[in-house]
């Protein structure tokens, strides 16, 4: 697994939240002092975990319309996020 920073933001882009946190906490132990990593790991590990989140379906949503809002609140109530 590549080290670096473009790797953990490209992992954490496509949903990949925990594996994205694993590079950063390498990178962190070879870079004590890197506030940028710091500051990464630490709106990581505040965000909302989401379980079983369906990516994928999830991106089918990036743009809410009329016509998909409808599917969209009964997917996030499946989810119980609402």
């Amino acid at each position: 697994m590549p080290l670096s920073k473009t790797y953990a933001e490209i992992l954490l882009s496509q949903g990949f939240k925990d594996e994205a946190i694993e590079v950063y906490e390498k990178l962190l132990l070879k870079n004590p002092d890197d506030k940028e990593i710091k500051k990464a790991l630490e709106m990581l590990k505040k965000r909302k975990k989401f379980k079983d989140v369906n990516v994928l379906k999830l991106k089918e949503f990036d743009n809410i319309t009329q016509e998909n809002r409808y599917e969209f609140e009964n997917w996030l109530k499946e989810l119980k996020w609402i």
